[in-house]
Order: structure tokens, then C-alpha cells, then sequence
């Protein structure tokens, strides 16, 4: 196909087809605008709509009305990811949450957002951000910004592409992630006996216990409904987590492999029991049947941990079934199967190693 030649406008080509860029420069800033022959059905009529786009757009230039329109900055592009992409509010209050924080350009049209800007951003969190979350921050402006700025073509080129994200230089030390016995039996007892109501008290031991014995995800466990207890086994098949509107609502196991079946303990069974014999659907539940959710548990622990001088979560607990399995040399299939992990390199990493073990490998060297 014969190039078209015309002024202001770039022809590219991949292995999608034809592309014509409409790129203006003026005093004022830069306008850009793409016609793919994949959106417009062929090269022809692509390359139409960008000559009238840019006929257009120069006489708007010329009679300088073009720039009276609202401009579009970072703002309004995060604004209408929000607003448009499908994913959960809390997934969106994140998002939002280290938006707010640590991108400094939201007023800034989004046509003069250069690299240079996003990296201003991303080394400014080096010396207080793990590295995590500077990788957390460089995702909203890839796949939240830019990603929606290119779909609605507003700009023509991945501001992120080949960006080496810095390093974070938080000096970090190896922390446990896990727990023991002696520990779960204390917050156990602390919050039986702290001024808590009872019976919420009495429901969270009863959590506490199904995932020591289980290794399931906190917003597994609390999705679990009396039909998921059999006489052998646990069903795990969905999870308690937000969908676009709501917070705390069922929905899918994180993936595939979550969907398992978990052996019962002996000393789990006549905790089970009890709580079959409640009225409601779910197995844990609050004094007011509502939904007996990870933020509310988190909250009341964290106070007993903080209060009693001990480091614990819910979430250690599945750290410290995936300990068990794999220092006891479980093999890696049984493992990754109780644990609901696609593969077993993600077992070992939830694992931690004892003092005992490794004093005993360093015994070994000679």
C-alpha cells in the first residue's frame, strides 16, 4: 500500500495494520489523536478521518478557540479509571488511597506528563517506601494513566515503556512471618477474657482455631457455610471478599487451585459441631448475623497483640500450616494441594525455617 503523504500526519504500521497520527504542535501545547485502520475497519477510511480531524483542528488552531475546551489532566484520566474499570471498591479505595499520596502531577494535562514526572514521583518514595509500594505506585500510573490515556487516545506514546523503576532503600531485617502454639493460646485466652462481647469474642477463637488447623486464607474461612462441612472434610470454594459496589460479599476463591477440600483435625470436630448447631447460613457470623469479616477480627487482635507484647495476625496462622508442611517434608503435590497454591516455589515462600533447623544445618558443615 502507497504511503499517503499529508502534513502533521505520521503513518505506522504493526502487525495490527495501519496507524495515522495526527500530531499538531502549537504555542499552546502539542494535540495528538490516532486512526487505526483496526478501529475504523481499513486503512482507507482511517486515513479519512484523520485528514478531517486535522483540517479540523488547524482551523480551530488558527481561529485559537482549539485550547478553550476543558483540558484533560491526570486527574480527570484516574478519575474515569475509577469510575470505568471493573474491579472492587476495595481494590479502588487502594488505588485512590496512593493516588492521593504519592502521585504529584494530577493537575497537570495529561498531554505534558513526561517520564521524567513519573520517576520525580517514584525516587521521592525511596527513602520511606518499600519496595512494594513503589512498584504499587508505579502500576497506577502504567496500567490506571497511561494505559487509559493511550485507550482513549488523548496521547500516542507508553510513557512507561522501558522505565527502570529505583530501589527502595529502606534498610530492611528479616522478619517472621509466622507464629506458634503458645502465642495463639494466649490471644486466644486474652480475648475471652477481655471486655468484648462474648460471644463475638468466642466466635474469633473459633476462627483462630479452624485456621490453625486448616492453613485457609482468613477470607476463606469466612465465607463458609454449613453445606461446606462434610463429615471428612472442609470445601473451600469461595471466599468473603468486595465486588464494584458493596464490601463484604461472597465471591470466588482467589484462584483455581483455592478450590480444595480440607481434611477435618480431630481436635477441630467438635468445634465444627458447635457451630453447625447456630441458625445462621454462615459458619462465622457476628452476634448480629452480620458477616464476621477480616476487618473487624484484624481491629480486635491487633489491640490484644499490641496490648500483650506479640506479634500476631490472622494470616500467620496459614504461614505457620505452610511451616509445618514443608519442615516436615509433606510432599510438594499434598502441599500445594492443602494450601490452595498454584505452585509449590509459593509454598516455600510462605514458609519459614526454625532456629533449631538451622542451627542443626550449621552443625552439618564441617
Amino acid at each position: 500500500m502507497a504511503k499517503r503523504n499529508e502534513p502533521f500526519i505520521r503513518e505506522r504500521h504493526s502487525k495490527l495494520g495501519v496507524t495515522y497520527q495526527v500530531y499538531i504542535r502549537t504555542p499552546m501545547g502539542s494535540i495528538t489523536k490516532s486512526f487505526s485502520e483496526k478501529k475504523y475497519g481499513s486503512a482507507r477510511i482511517a486515513h479519512q478521518n484523520a485528514v478531517l480531524f486535522k483540517n479540523k483542528t488547524m482551523l480551530e488552531v488558527a481561529n485559537k478557540t482549539v485550547f478553550k475546551e476543558k483540558t484533560t489532566t491526570v486527574n480527570d484520566i484516574f478519575e474515569e479509571y475509577i469510575e470505568n474499570t471493573p474491579i472492587s471498591c476495595n481494590t479502588k479505595n487502594k488505588h485512590e488511597k496512593l493516588y492521593r499520596k504519592f502521585v504529584t502531577h494530577g493537575n497537570k494535562p495529561i498531554q505534558e506528563l513526561t517520564r521524567a514526572d513519573i520517576l520525580n514521583d517514584l525516587n521521592a518514595m525511596v527513602n520511606s517506601s518499600s519496595d512494594d509500594l513503589i512498584t504499587r505506585v508505579y502500576t497506577i500510573y502504567k496500567k490506571d494513566i497511561v494505559e487509559t490515556a493511550l485507550n482513549k487516545e488523548i496521547i500516542y506514546k507508553d510513557l512507561t515503556a522501558g522505565l527502570r523503576r529505583p530501589k527502595s532503600r529502606i534498610i530492611k531485617t528479616k522478619k517472621s512471618t509466622t507464629t506458634d502454639r503458645e502465642t495463639v493460646l494466649l490471644v486466644e485466652r486474652k480475648l475471652l477474657e477481655s471486655k468484648t462481647n462474648k460471644f463475638n469474642a468466642q466466635m474469633i477463637v473459633d476462627l483462630i482455631e479452624l485456621l490453625y488447623y486448616t492453613g485457609m486464607r482468613p477470607a476463606e474461612a469466612e465465607a463458609l457455610t454449613k453445606d461446606d462441612i462434610f463429615p471428612n472434610y472442609i470445601s473451600v470454594n469461595k471466599q468473603l471478599g468486595s465486588n464494584e459496589n458493596e464490601r463484604y460479599v461472597v465471591t470466588r476463591t482467589k484462584t483455581d487451585a483455592s478450590i480444595r477440600q480440607v481434611p477435618i483435625h480431630p481436635s477441630l470436630r467438635p468445634i465444627l459441631n458447635r457451630l453447625l448447631q447456630g441458625k445462621e447460613e454462615f459458619i462465622f457470623h457476628r452476634e448480629d448475623g452480620r458477616h464476621l469479616d477480616s476487618d473487624f477480627v484484624g481491629t480486635i487482635i491487633c489491640k490484644i497483640a499490641k496490648e500483650n507484647g506479640v506479634d500476631f495476625n490472622l494470616y500467620r496462622l496459614r504461614h505457620l500450616v505452610a511451616t509445618s508442611l514443608v519442615t516436615n517434608n509433606v510432599d510438594p503435590k499434598t502441599t500445594i494441594t492443602l494450601l490452595g497454591h498454584t505452585n509449590y516455589d509459593m509454598s516455600l515462600d510462605y514458609s519459614n525455617t526454625s532456629e533449631e533447623l538451622k542451627s542443626k544445618a550449621i552443625g552439618l558443615l564441617s
